[in-house]
């Protein structure tokens, strides 16, 4: 196995562990609702630190791989997940699920930085590579569900983590035993108009704070839909629960939690279409125009989520995902554009307090509003939040005419300041 695909292995299952965490949780709240006898505001709460330690820490992970090396961080994820995970495998109360939860967090978020750090710096093809690296991530959102809620089926959901944190385990161990070299391979655009950046009507920084403004809102709106979608989909889409019930298997414990689990697996599954198809059109299509399409796209799905029920929601909900996830490859791509390779690491690592820190306020958003208005209505939400992104897509567009955004590989070349 070469270096590039080394590489791409070793980031995407650390990617795959990271949305596998993510969404485990949601899938496994009824269940804890059940065992801890809380309601679903209070067990959503839970994960609360968790989410807030996805975005918090990775600017500090993202500082600590760029001084170090995004190898050693990806064994510190591994290894310090699973520690996590068993601590969860283990726990039987509020507090002490609370702060398994954290660990987790704290240390699975280092996949973000470390992982796309490497993977910009150290492989050909950064929009291919990137999306492979996003397919991993929603492979862990499509089978995390499943695989989740199947393990609670058999014997609970302490034995969801137990399995977790045992593959973690493995992945931190082997990820200490081989050699990964980090040289950069450098992307440049043939543009020269791309040099020019001082003739353009925006400055720099303003630029720069607009796209993660839009980086921002994208990550709430795409919490919100993570930490609903299992339960909205156990409560508005009960037609597999009740195919399954017909069978005579009705009296199962569970089998709500799974049906929901393995339709919000299918949902998913679209994001992976989606990602294969832009990490593609991220080494071939110009990003700022595939940014605005696929957010635009996704718009009238998500609101179409809030009013549907049972096959459509789910028709519904895969179309929604398939743009919202689909999008990541090219959003990467343009977070590589807006900061210097030498920070490249840290500048994920800002990127994803962003989504993820200020992401984790969801799981407020949706108790709080489902608590109000109903769950749909947290659908309304994130329609509101992603078409101020339409419109705020249209704005970077405008204010940075004249720069190219491709991603041109080149022979490597001695390491030079970002040109933006």
């Amino acid at each position: 196995m070469n270096n590039e695909k080394k590489i791409i292995l070793f980031t995407s299952v650390s990617h795959f562990l990271f949305h596998f965490y993510e969404i485990a949780f949601p899938a496994l709240t009824i269940p804890l609702m059940l065992s801890l006898n809380m309601d679903l505001k209070d067990v959503l709460q839970l994960g609360f630190p968790m989410y807030l330690m996805f975005g918090l820490l990775a600017l500090p992970w993202g500082i600590f791989s760029d001084h170090f090396s995004n190898r050693l961080g990806l064994a510190i994820c591994f290894i310090g997940g699973a520690a996590g995970a068993l601590m969860a495998a283990f726990s039987s109360t509020p507090a002490l699920i609370t702060i398994s939860l954290a660990a987790i967090g704290f240390f699975a978020c280092i996949s973000h930085p470390a992982g796309m750090g490497l993977i910009s710096h150290s492989t050909k093809r950064v929009g291919t590579s990137l999306g492979i690296f996003s397919v991993a991530g929603s492979v862990g959102l499509v089978i995390g569900p499943f695989v989740a809620a199947f393990l609670n089926w058999i014997a609970g959901w302490k034995f969801a983590y137990l399995a977790a944190g045992i593959f973690s385990l493995f992945w931190g161990i082997a990820m200490l035993f081989v050699r990964i070299d980090e040289t950069p391979v450098h992307y440049e655009s043939t543009d020269t108009s791309a040099g020019r950046a001082a003739n353009n009507t925006a400055h720099p920084f303003g630029r720069l704070f607009l796209f993660f403004f839009i980086v921002t809102l994208g990550g709430l709106a795409y919490r919100i839909n993570i930490v609903a979608l299992p339960a909205y989909l156990e409560l508005k889409a009960g037609f597999l629960s009740e195919y399954i019930q017909s069978l005579g298997i009705h009296k199962l414990a569970g089998t709500a939690t799974l049906a929901a689990a393995a339709l919000t697996s299918v949902v998913y599954l679209s994001g992976i279409i989606g990602q294969f198809i832009s990490g593609k059109l991220a080494d071939r299509s110009e990003l700022r125009g595939q940014y605005f399409l696929f957010n635009a796209a996704s718009l009238p799905f998500i609101l179409m989520m809030a009013y549907f029920t049972d096959v459509r929601l789910v028709l519904a909900s895969a179309a929604y995902v398939f743009f919202a996830l689909g999008l990541q490859p090219i959003e990467n791509s343009l977070i590589a554009k807006f900061t210097p390779r030498r920070w490249r690491s840290t500048g994920y690592g800002f990127a994803m307090i962003l989504i993820f820190g200020v992401g984790a306020l969801a799981v407020f958003v949706v108790g709080w509003v489902s608590r109000s208005w109903g769950l749909e209505s947290a659908y309304l939400v994130s329609a509101g939040l992603i078409a101020l992104i339409v419109l705020s897509i249209i704005l970077l567009i405008f204010i940075t005419k004249g720069i190219s955004f491709h991603n041109i590989a080149k022979e490597k070349t001695p390491d030079v300041p970002h040109s933006y």
